[in-house]
């Protein structure tokens, strides 16, 4: 693996609790070797070995790393935090997909609203 993938992995695990997109990713890594091209081809690479997940919210992919169990957000439509939630369609897909005859390849749920801050303003 490249020095600038270590850099991006490590950048992942700092920030484990929460996903980032390319260009935070690109910010963070602190490498004069650096470009946001190569923070994108590096993302299309890990999520392809499945090393860490993706999920688009409008235009925008946010990645996290895959060792941590599959997530949805919440995202304050305000200040755009985006608060990790847990997983819970996925015990209910099975039998969801059985039933309508559907093979199911992905999944992603975003719910949108105000986040505690946001909603007293």
């Amino acid at each position: 693996m490249t020095k600038q993938r270590k850099a991006i992995v490590e950048t992942l695990k700092q920030n484990s609790n929460k996903a980032l997109s390319a260009e935070m990713i690109y910010q963070k890594v602190e490498s004069e070797n650096l470009n946001l091209s190569t923070v994108y081809r590096t993302m299309d690479k890990l999520t392809e070995a499945e090393l860490i997940h993706k999920t688009v919210v409008g235009t925008v992919a946010y990645f996290y790393l895959a060792e941590n169990e599959h997530k949805h957000f919440m995202i304050c439509t305000n200040c755009q935090k985006m608060i990790p939630i847990g997983c819970l369609i996925q015990k209910f897909l099975p039998d969801l997909a059985e039933k309508n005859h559907f093979k199911v390849t992905g999944h992603d749920i975003t719910i949108f609203g105000l986040c505690e801050e946001c909603s007293v303003l």
